[in-house]
């Protein structure tokens, strides 16, 4: 089980080096997308789009009318934080379901640079900052906290990025995203339906030991992310499929999971698909019980 689950956490895939060239270290250029269609129509296109996110077709649609709207203004914070998350929901939602892992780890990718313009545009400290060489662990304290959704999406994406790239990767972003997360988490823990506290649940449970990994405090974050919101079916999720693994404990996997499954997606009807989603993820642990225990 433990084998499996390192595994699981930490997949080594060949890699040139750990680490991704950042947005604020890419020159000044042509947009890499030429964008057509006017703004009013690619933001029509994009929240029609939206209603039906929890179909793969729909979330493309929405990344693409995204991308050809970021284009044509490449510091509106707000667009490029609903790419960004998009991105994800794609990612972690639609590919990581279909097994496309190669397509994952690609768009995860998207979803962090995304998130690194976000913040550029949230903030021209920030910005001038981390183009001058910043570490983004002390930049990311100059974004006001109506930055946060820009925040939180670009360290989503990244530590996502992360693991599914591989040990080195994910310890060579550690302390960047354990920053930037607690950024998040200063700004208001409420955030996302606990998001804050849900990550660090989960940080806590799959790093190993040396590197921070605290099972006690793995617990509390999860405790505390369901305190403030228990009807978010993600916490669940990854509470078993961490936490749940690494203390053996196979009564609480089962437990979270099937409540999950048991669910009623729309007792939060703003995160419907994301609901349905967090429910397929659910099943399929459910269904790989007896290997991972």
């Amino acid at each position: 089980m433990k084998a499996r689950l390192l595994c699981t956490l930490f997949p080594l895939v060949a890699a040139c080096g750990p680490g991704r060239q950042a947005a604020w270290e890419k020159p000044a250029g042509a947009a890499a997308t030429a964008p057509t269609g006017d703004a009013a129509s690619l933001t029509a296109q994009a929240e029609e789009a939206w209603k039906s996110r929890g179909e793969r077709t729909s979330c493309e649609t929405v990344v693409a009318a995204l991308v050809q709207l970021t284009a044509q203004n490449p510091h509106d914070a707000k667009a490029l934080a609903w790419l960004s998350r998009a991105y994800y929901l794609l990612a972690d939602g639609h590919l990581r379901l279909a097994n496309e892992n190669d397509a994952m780890l690609a768009t995860f990718e998207k979803g962090v640079e995304a998130g690194e313009r976000a913040m550029m545009a949230s903030s021209t400290e920030f910005a001038a900052k981390v183009k001058a060489g910043a570490k983004v662990e002390e930049a990311v304290k100059l974004i006001p906290a109506e930055g946060q959704e820009p925040i939180y999406w670009y360290a989503s994406n990244l530590g996502k990025f992360a693991v599914a790239k591989g040990f080195t990767t994910t310890l060579f972003y550690k302390d960047r995203i354990f920053a930037v997360m607690q950024r998040v988490l200063e700004i208001d823990e409420k955030f996302f339906h606990a998001a804050p506290h849900r990550y660090f649940g989960a940080f806590y449970a799959k790093a190993p030991s040396f590197a921070g990994g605290d099972l006690g405090k793995s617990k509390l974050h999860f405790d505390r992310a369901l305190e403030l919101d228990p009807n978010y079916f993600g916490t669940k999720v990854l509470y078993a499929e961490f936490y749940a693994p690494k203390t053996e404990d196979k009564t609480l996997f089962a437990k979270l999971l099937e409540e999950v499954t048991a669910g009623n997606p729309e007792v939060l009807p703003e995160l419907v698909p994301e609901q349905k989603l967090e429910q397929q993820k659910a099943k399929k642990l459910l269904a790989e019980i007896n290997e991972i225990f």
